[in-house]
């Protein structure tokens, strides 16, 4: 899971939209900032890409494939990926509501502005990925976390992956795509008691 800053940059957001789906490979991108913003920036995107129905695709396949070459082809394929890929965008809900997602056993709470929060949310998560921030951070507090991309004027992009060796938080550098962060996140714990 892929994480961007708040941004006021159609390009550099597009340029870390791209990164993330496409050298990250990540399956969704949740974007921590406006989501005005982002849907108004996502629409321009789709509309210039030309493909943004199924029928605007087979009406392009068409034309391409009658009259154009293969490169032609391959870049509407490209395209129509890249389309597709889009839908994996993903916007927080209005404030103060929150998103929250399961990575392998830990919970991620996710929120633009951290101080939404109260003491229960916090102590039922093991990540607060948050947005509003002047700077990419990782705090830990105990067991849990709080993870920031900062704003994406930053350059940098934060990830959340699940390997065979456990849960990391990732910030990469979105100019040289280079990780420059990646810590292991604490496992989840199961808190019992036996009454006697």
């Amino acid at each position: 899971m892929g994480f961007l800053g708040p941004s006021d940059d159609e390009t550099l957001l597009r340029a870390a939209i791209t990164f993330l789906l496409g050298t990250a490979d990540v399956d969704q991108v949740v974007y921590l900032g406006d989501a005005r913003f982002l849907e108004g920036a996502t629409d321009r995107w789709t509309v210039e890409l030309g493909l943004g129905t199924d029928e605007a695709f087979l009406v392009r396949t068409l034309d391409v494939a009658l009259s154009d070459s293969a490169e032609a082809i391959e870049e509407l394929l490209a395209r129509d990926v890249l389309t597709s890929r889009l839908a994996q965008v993903r916007k927080l809900p209005p404030a103060p509501a929150r998103a929250v997602e399961l990575v392998d056993d830990r919970v991620v709470l996710i929120v633009h502005d951290k101080a939404v929060l109260d003491e229960e949310d916090i102590a039922n998560a093991s990540l607060i990925v948050y947005g509003q921030s002047t700077e990419a951070s990782l705090r830990r507090f105990g067991k849990r976390a709080f993870f920031t991309p900062g704003p994406l004027k930053g350059n940098r992009v934060g990830i959340v992956e699940a390997t065979d060796d456990g849960v990391f938080a990732v910030l990469c550098d979105l100019a040289t795509g280079a990780t420059v962060l990646r810590e292991p996140l604490a496992a989840a714990t199961t808190k019992l008691t036996v009454a006697g």
